[in-house]
């Protein structure tokens, strides 16, 4: 690559603080898509917030049901929407746009004669550089392009690659600029590739992709460095390591920076702590608030008041330890640090999964799907496959949407093909799994269900056993004479419909390759193969069905409570969404 001139470095400066901001924030109105489109809400929805900003800080006004509005903007989720008099931002997956294009008149227009030389997959062990086709046709001669690799997960620019063009022109082969496109290095992910021209200092948006980068994640980096950590009377460099609470450490001190930079932390359990306290302290010790939970969950985030400079952590319940502990500045990438709420009193779909893994390779864009359209999302894994698959577990539903911290049954992991030995022996200890199952549907009355196939997919008897207990829990469910303690709890409840992986009967077949927006080819299919690269124990299976025996998209109705499918590719089709 030449040595860029002076002038040009500026305009490389200059352009990288303009991409930031349209990028990371986007809460420009004139945004890089340039959107312009009608829209009428999604199919289930009665009506819809708006609000003022991005951020959701205020509330603009709300979107009613046959009420058409303009699409003008785009700002991450969220179009910018006009209507009645009303500016403002409205969640994506909630509004059904009609005719989206780029706006011609807006000079960032992006030119759609460029391509990858393959779809949007690349691994880091087979290569570091990305092919590129096509031709370019600006409204003036560029003399300069910008290849910019954006990290969604980070919200930052990763890497700038710069090339000069050699004679100026408004109509380029791209492979005159670049046959392919070079990184140094490059970290797994989910990518945006950003292609911006240059013309004697005017910038013209050229071509923007989706890019997945297979491979592991490195960790987010916390301030643990910048704290200091103590237990009973002894200090200890914990870092983030382990703690675990006795008769002379019944607490964990961190001490945070002086400066007030510390916003969250993060705690990851060995166990779920029956409950745990958290005491905010300011610079003279005195103690700002305290909070207790009992959230039972295997990540836990509290926010830190501006003004602590010291928290201190208790944490009562049996084998209690904290597996990591993070502390964040408030530049912590939001999308990327678990922060997860409880499962609603009411689902709209609850997925029963054997094994962690499962809920993605044999149900494949599911999850994903639910999630986007705004759908109340509840995952039961049956089977205890260990600490570490639970960490793969989270981390791969919190990549496909997901926020409503899993169940987990913890249940005794087996392979076997006998269906009723693997009942037996989740039937130990006094435990009837049937009863429970009844218990998870009048708790959290899902309109939907989805379990695994009543053959086990490939033969599991876990899997079989799974399939058996939903379609004997669907009647008891309803029978108040069965269980009269959690009908008396929760009373009896209907599941709308039940779909079961690879049922011969009333089948359907999902597309999960369907685009989430017609703007965007990221696809329900797409954020589940990202889920599942976090099953980094679990790779020597294949998240590649479609044609396989079996195939994630292929699904039969087992029960049905309003009616038979007529479409025969939804899931929801005949539900009714709560949100």
């Amino acid at each position: 690559m030449k040595k860029c001139h002076t002038g040009r470095l500026f305009l490389l400066f200059l352009l990288l603080m303009i991409l930031s901001v349209q990028i990371a924030s986007a809460t420009d109105s004139t945004c890089p898509s340039g959107l312009v489109a009608s829209a009428t809400l999604v199919r289930g929805e009665t009506e819809l917030t708006v609000y003022s900003d991005p951020n959701r800080t205020e509330k603009a006004g709300k979107l009613k049901k046959g009420v058409t509005c303009q699409i003008v903007g785009l700002s991450g989720a969220y179009y910018r929407i006009q209507y009645d008099g009303i500016d403002g931002y409205a969640s994506k997956s909630k509004l059904n746009p009609k005719g989206l294009q780029s706006d011609t008149s807006h000079p960032g227009s992006i030119v759609t004669d460029l391509a990858l030389g393959e779809y949007f997959y690349f691994s880091l062990s087979q290569s570091k550089t990305m092919s590129i086709h096509g031709s370019i046709q600006a409204d003036m001669p560029l003399d300069t392009l910008f290849f910019f690799l954006w990290d969604e997960r980070l919200q930052r620019v990763e890497h700038t690659l710069v090339k000069e063009v050699k004679a100026p022109a408004a109509h380029l082969d791209i492979q005159d600029v670049c046959k392919q496109i070079e990184f140094p290095s490059m970290t797994a992910g989910r990518k945006m590739l950003l292609v911006q021209g240059a013309s004697e200092g005017k910038l013209v948006d050229i071509y923007r992709t989706p890019v997945y980068i297979c491979g592991s994640f490195k960790p987010i980096r916390n301030i643990n460095d910048q704290c200091k950590f103590s237990a009973g009377r002894k200090q200890a460099d914990l870092s983030g390591r382990s703690w675990t609470p006795s008769a002379d450490k019944k607490s964990l001190t961190i001490t945070l920076p002086q400066d007030g930079s510390a916003a969250l932390m993060t705690i990851e359990w060995r166990a779920p702590a029956a409950s745990f306290s958290v005491a905010y302290l300011d610079a003279d010790q005195k103690t700002i608030s305290e909070e207790t939970r009992t959230t039972g969950f295997y990540a836990d985030a509290v926010e830190i008041p501006p003004e602590a400079r010291q928290v201190r952590l208790s944490a009562a319940g049996e084998n209690v330890m904290v597996r990591n502990l993070c502390v964040y500045d408030a530049n912590y990438p939001d999308s990327a640090v678990q922060r997860w709420k409880p499962v609603p009193e009411k689902l709209d779909l609850m997925v029963i999964s054997p094994h962690q893994d499962d809920e993605l390779l044999f149900y494949g864009g599911t999850i994903p799907y639910a999630c986007h359209i705004g759908a109340e999302v509840g995952v039961v894994y049956m089977a205890n496959c260990g600490r570490s698959r639970y960490s793969e577990a989270m981390d791969g539903l919190w990549t496909a949407g997901l926020r409503n911290h899993p169940i987990f049954m913890h249940w005794q992991d087996q392979w076997g093909s006998n269906v009723n030995h693997a009942l037996k022996t989740w039937s130990q200890n006094g435990l009837d799994p049937q009863k429970e199952m009844v218990r998870l549907i009048r708790k959290y009355k899902p309109e939907v269900m989805i379990g695994p196939d009543p053959e086990g997919e490939y033969g599991h008897a876990q899997h079989k056993a799974t399939s058996r207990l939903i379609s004997g829990a669907i009647p008891l469910a309803m029978d108040e004479s069965y269980d009269p303690e959690s009908v008396q709890e929760y009373g009896v409840w209907e599941v709308r419909k039940v779909y079961l992986h690879l049922y011969p009967e009333n089948r359907i077949e999902v597309d999960w390759n369907q685009p989430f927006s017609p703007d965007s080819p990221i696809s329900p299919i797409f954020l589940a193969k990202e889920a599942f690269d976090k099953h980094r124990s679990q790779q020597d299976f294949s998240m590649n069905r479609d044609s396989l025996k079996y195939a994630n998209s292929v699904f039969g109705l087992f029960y049905t409570a309003v009616g038979p499918d007529e479409e025969k590719n939804d899931i929801f089709e005949h539900i009714d969404l709560l949100h």
